[in-house]
């Protein structure tokens, strides 16, 4: 059976594992949040870009992309 019983580590223990779980769903929050803009970027540079220089890099887009203003 599964003992929970910490008796005086369980002021510690408890807390530790509620902090811990609140920042790995913030972690993955935010990288569901970071996905879903990076997803629009790309399809409004896909859209903005023309059908003949499709598969050419776009480094001006890039750094856009990761947060550097041209």
């Amino acid at each position: 059976m599964l003992d929970l019983d910490m008796a005086p580590y369980a002021a510690f223990v408890w807390p530790a594992w509620g902090v811990s779980a609140l920042v790995l769903a913030a972690l993955v929050i935010r990288a569901v949040i970071a996905s879903r803009r990076w997803k629009r970027e790309l399809a409004r540079l896909e859209a903005d870009a023309p059908s003949e220089a499709a598969d050419t890099p776009r480094p001006q887009a890039a750094r856009r992309a990761v947060g550097q203003q041209e």
